[in-house]
């Protein structure tokens, strides 16, 4: 689909809307649905194009224009990678120097790792278009500014396997970097990462104003995946040694998505996020305060009511019913809450279901199914798969989340809204949902019960006493309900970025 005119406002999407489900992908629903008057354009950065499917959501018809572009391709066949590293062993021998071509785009990756400093000199050096992805991954230019990288920040990492992680991380920017946003009057990344980076040089070249949300915090979701992934190589580990410090390779790959994280802060005009708490992290990674607010999500209690219907009553006898609402990955632990509910059941009837879509992780979903088997509990805690709202809510009396990064997870709202209480890890928002943001709103009372991250004997020992005292359950589902009304209602959120659009220029 082709841009006829500018749109109103070009959503940047990273791994989300409209090819992903989730609360991120909820909320961006939410806002062009809300907002009629207002023309977008989506301009989706996926993985690759293999594993992105058809859309999972209705694109509401103010949706001007939509386009996909792809952060990897396909790897290359194993006798193109054995070419690709006799090419790379043979200059490190000839440490060949030939005169570099003059390439702004290659300085500014060179200064976007050696130097703290992010500044519009740097942004325009990025928004340049003069090296391409064979330039970057062949060149003699890029080679050397690859070798000036590593000594600056290898960190004593082999240098072959620095240039392979290099590789991964640029070769992705840069063909990012060499194609345009769709026109508009105002561009919105919904995240930092690449989308961030590829919002900031939009706003770059067309001098049309940068909006930033952030549900989780970017770089630091991916620090977490940083401390697990497998596909780093280590060197060989001295325990008397932190681990941080004998790590090179995830040092680098940290730094660069901080970086990208900054390069965001630096050009939005506007920086949004959902909690007091993400908002103190943001601060303290360089987001100026000056142009940070927090704007909560919200739900529209009245219309769920209507859309839920009246709830299953569950009878005197039957297990409570404990439910977990979210994709089954790794960031939502779902493995600590199979765990909990395994020990919970040991002195408490319960009934466990697992809502949510399998597919963005099978190997991950596997490993869920095997723990339930292997626990034995495959008639007590069952994966059930994405379903529509009234399918979840009219049968849940408690709903628990054991996530190690949130925002501010819709589906608690949600529940609350619907007066089930809900039990959370402490991340993101959930603390502030469950016991109050302000002293007038922790006049309210708990909600629901915050638990440690990874924590399934806490997460058990919340749900027993949940399990074990229905006035409890009652008396805060009956908070939560209150709460949502009092702080986290729809129109409050929609009217605070039609007022953040206007502003910006896009109405």
């Amino acid at each position: 689909m082709s841009p006829t005119s500018d749109a109103h406002v070009t959503l940047i999407l990273e791994g989300t809307y409209p090819y992903v489900a989730g609360g991120v992908s909820s909320w961006v629903h939410e806002i062009v649905c809300s907002l009629p008057e207002l023309s977008f354009a989506l301009d989706h950065l996926g993985a690759q194009r293999e594993t992105c499917g058809a859309p999972l959501y209705d694109i509401p018809g103010n949706v001007a224009h939509q386009q996909q572009r792809f952060l990897h391709v396909a790897e290359p066949a194993p006798e193109e990678r054995e070419r690709l590293q006799a090419e790379l062993m043979r200059r490190i021998r000839e440490a060949r120097r030939s005169p570099r071509r003059s390439s702004r785009l290659l300085a500014a990756l060179q200064r976007f790792h050696a130097d703290d400093a992010v500044d519009d000199e740097l942004i325009a050096g990025l928004a340049e278009r003069d090296l391409s992805v064979d330039e970057l991954l062949h060149g003699d230019a890029a080679f050397d500014a690859i070798v000036d990288v590593y000594r600056a920040v290898g960190g004593g990492a082999s240098f072959v396997d620095f240039f392979w992680h290099f590789r991964a991380a640029h070769v992705p920017l840069v063909r990012l970097l060499r194609e345009d946003a769709p026109p508009s009057r105002v561009y919105h990344a919904v995240s930092t990462g690449y989308a961030g980076v590829i919002a900031a040089v939009a706003s770059q070249r067309t001098g049309r104003p940068m909006l930033l949300t952030e549900h989780g915090l970017y770089a630091r979701e991916r620090d977490m995946e940083l401390a697990r992934a497998a596909w780093i190589r280590e060197p060989e580990l001295d325990l008397r040694i932190p681990v941080e410090r004998t790590s090179p390779l995830r040092r680098f790959w940290s730094r660069f998505f901080r970086r990208m994280s900054s390069i965001a802060y630096h050009r939005a005009a506007r920086i949004v996020t959902l909690s007091d708490v993400n908002l103190r992290h943001q601060l303290a990674d360089g987001a100026d305060a000056a142009r940070t607010a927090v704007v909560a999500n919200g739900v529209d209690t009245a219309q769920l009511v209507r859309q839920i219907g009246r709830p299953v009553a569950r009878g005197k006898r039957d297990p409570v019913r404990v439910c977990f609402v979210g994709r089954v990955v790794p960031i939502k632990d779902v493995v600590t809450f199979v765990k909990a509910c395994d020990l919970a059941m040991r002195e408490v009837p319960l009934a466990a279901r697992i809502v949510g879509p399998t597919q963005e992780d099978p190997a991950y979903a596997a490993r869920v199914r095997d723990l339930i088997a292997a626990l034995g509990r495959d008639s007590d805690i069952r994966l059930e798969g994405p379903m529509p709202l009234k399918d979840i809510y009219r049968s849940i009396d408690l709903l628990v989340l054991t996530s190690i990064s949130e925002g501010q997870p819709l589906v608690m709202l949600e529940a609350h809204a619907l007066g089930i209480p809900c039990i959370a890890t402490d991340v993101g928002a959930c603390r502030e949902i469950l016991e109050g943001r302000d002293d007038a709103d922790r006049r309210l009372g708990p909600s629901g019960i915050v638990t440690p991250v990874a924590a399934p004997e806490d997460t058990a020992a919340a749900m027993v006493q949940l399990a074990r005292d229905r006035k409890l359950r009652r008396r805060m589902g009956a908070t939560g309900r209150a709460r949502i009304l009092a702080r986290y209602a729809k129109h409050s959120m929609i009217d605070s970025y039609r007022a953040m659009y206007r502003e910006l220029g896009a109405s």
